[in-house]
């Protein structure tokens, strides 16, 4: 990185109105614009030239119509990724779909599809998919990310602070790609997580269900085996025994326990592994577990 130079991320999303605001965009499968005109006579017939690019009326107004488009196939997964992550509670997000984060003086600003931030960690994911399922290669995406990645953490730490230090970590979604070997291989070697059409709809739908809870599943799952300094907690905690059994006592904030603790499932984050997740959660299963 240049000397120097002071990295300022400016085109994040920071509060919850803005998040907020943000996902009930994103969460559409469309775009929607007006065509505008003196009269409804003239706005109907810009519309019948709009229609001819693949736009549908929604509604007719006095002197204008109301037209949706459907979102181009990249867009809709960004945005499915944006709006699990926003819906899980990533306090600070990135803002439109051209993020951009400056890493020096005379050097070009490193594009990233989806920036999520919370209190502990960072993530970064590059989005890459196909209308139709095919084999393809994702050497260039993951060879671009090793090359950038270094300078945008910098930056990332020079915005945020070194205090709490954030365990960042770079990531790649796909919708409908069948990943080479190789990719897959390099992915694991390079520290890159890997997320596959089965772990969308895996953490969509536990992210339905269980809202903030699910960040600490997908958090487990990217960072597994891995250390995260902000949940290093000390509880004091008083120890006994009963009916043969050791336990422990201690008081700890919700907030705190769910960082730490999630109800073990298998393995695998596939739609059916979910359902296995979801029937464990159960009221009625957890209160005969409870005894």
């Amino acid at each position: 990185m240049s000397q120097n130079f002071s990295a300022k991320l400016t085109n994040l999303l920071t509060s919850p109105r803005e998040v907020q605001s943000a996902l009930t965009f994103r969460k559409k499968k469309y775009i929607e614009m007006s065509v505008t005109a003196s009269n409804l006579e003239l706005a109907e017939k810009k519309a019948i030239l709009e229609e001819k690019d693949g736009w549908t009326v929604l509604r007719k107004n006095k002197k204008s119509i109301r037209m949706a488009k459907d979102k181009p196939f990249d867009e809709i997964l960004e945005d499915d990724i944006w709006c699990i992550l926003a819906q899980m509670g990533f306090k600070v997000l990135s803002k439109g779909r051209f993020f951009r984060i400056p890493v020096g003086k005379n050097i070009t600003d490193r594009q990233i599809d989806v920036f999520a931030k919370d209190d502990d960690s960072v993530l970064l994911i590059e989005c890459t998919g196909s209308e139709d399922i095919k084999r393809k290669s994702l050497t260039h995406l993951i060879d671009k990310i090793i090359s950038i990645r270094s300078d945008v953490f910098n930056s990332i730490k020079q915005h945020f602070g070194i205090d709490p230090k954030l365990k960042m970590k770079w990531g790649i979604a796909t919708k409908n790609i069948e990943w080479i070997d190789n990719d897959i291989s390099k992915c694991n070697q390079e520290n890159i997580f890997i997320i596959k059409d089965d772990q969308i709809n895996y953490f969509n739908k536990l992210t339905h269900h269980f809202r903030l809870a699910a960040r600490y599943q997908l958090l487990a799952y990217i960072f597994t085996n891995e250390e995260i300094p902000g949940l290093k907690l000390v509880v004091p905690a008083t120890k006994g025994r009963m009916g043969g059994r050791t336990f422990y006592n201690f008081l700890i904030k919700p907030h705190d326990l769910l960082k730490i603790a999630y109800i073990s499932h298998k393995k695998g984050t596939s739609p059916d592994d979910f359902e296995t997740y979801q029937r464990m959660l159960q009221p009625n299963r957890l209160k005969k577990n409870a005894y």
